[in-house]
């Protein structure tokens, strides 16, 4: 997974595409992968195409991890976690007690997972 760190944001774009970008989105989905889980990256096309990265809103991201997963208080490694603001992170993952997400600074980073920040998805 170290090699998605430092990947630039980029609205709509893969870590597979191999040009250095993602968005937080293409980024949980790609972890996934990697851990062997599904990725919704199907299911999640239709945004691209509606959408850019400024008039998809952080309630319709809500929307679309309430139909897709539930709520969890204790996290586990590929699950989602839904920041509070769009300020930043919209999302990110869970790798065995870390979040990768889009840091501030428009690339990839990781953490420690935080407490009592946002809210955490189990995909179903």
């Amino acid at each position: 997974m170290n090699d998605l760190i430092g990947l630039q944001y980029r609205w709509g774009a893969r870590p597979s595409d191999g040009e250095g970008c993602t968005d937080c989105f293409q980024l949980v989905c790609e972890v996934r992968r990697r851990l062997g889980l599904r990725d919704y990256a199907e299911q999640f096309e239709w945004v691209y195409e509606k959408y850019t990265s400024d008039t998809f809103t952080l309630l319709q991201l809500r929307r679309f991890l309430e139909r897709n997963g539930q709520v969890v208080e204790l996290p586990e490694c590929g699950d989602v976690l839904l920041f509070p603001s769009t300020g930043g992170a919209a999302m990110g993952v869970v790798i065995e007690g870390w979040v990768m997400f889009i840091t501030a600074g428009q690339t990839v980073g990781q953490a420690p997972m935080p407490r009592g920040v946002g809210q955490y998805f189990r995909m179903r």
